[in-house]
């Protein structure tokens, strides 16, 4: 079930991010890995395998205060889950939000549910967006992160709200800045969904 891994591409993290000159401009580069018709156990082969490739080209960068890559992670349930769980993507990826910052590596995590990610996770994201939490077990552990992150989050102004948020609203919690709802404009799109 792995011959298609052996072919294609090799899974070069520089090459994959290196700016292309097309049409007289240089052009920034996107990759997409698209996993949805992969079983459970292929996904997480290659995530892991993905994420490790990362690791090592961050660690091979200089410091810097400029973002050199950006990694889209949409649906990180069961990448980085809570003690106990320890699956082979955990490590990579728990090593890429503690320490990309540094290497100008940025991770942009995606979830419906804050229990989806490990807490030590958690505390290491410097902007947030959360939209509304039903549960209060969710709200619970949202705020605990954002307590956990260390920006001064006052708990109690924003624990009634989170509940009821209006669609497309969403709280903006940097670590640069205060705390503040914002709308997001709706957009039309005529792609298919499930």
């Amino acid at each position: 079930s792995f011959v298609a891994w052996t072919r294609g591409s090799p899974l070069d993290i520089a090459a994959l991010i290196k700016p292309k000159f097309e049409a007289g401009a240089l052009r920034t580069r996107a990759a997409i890995f698209y996993l949805a018709h992969l079983g459970e156990a292929e996904r997480q082969f290659f995530v892991a395998l993905l994420l490790s490739q990362l690791v090592l080209w961050m660690r091979a960068q200089t410091g810097t205060s400029s973002l050199r890559c950006l990694v889209y992670f949409d649906e990180v349930f069961g990448y980085a889950p809570p003690f106990p769980r320890n699956p082979p993507t955990k490590t990579p990826l728990m090593t890429l939000i503690k320490q990309g910052r540094a290497a100008g590596l940025g991770a942009f995590l995606a979830t419906q549910n804050p229990a989806d990610l490990d807490y030590k996770g958690l505390s290491n994201i410097g902007t947030w967006f959360i939209g509304r939490l039903r549960t209060g077990r969710d709200r619970d552990r949202a705020l605990e992160g954002l307590e956990g992150a260390g920006a001064g989050f006052d708990r109690a102004r924003f624990e009634g709200p989170l509940g009821a948020l209006p669609p497309r609203v969403f709280l903006l919690q940097s670590a640069t800045g205060d705390p503040r709802f914002f709308q997001s404009r709706w957009a039309m799109s005529f792609l298919r969904g499930p």
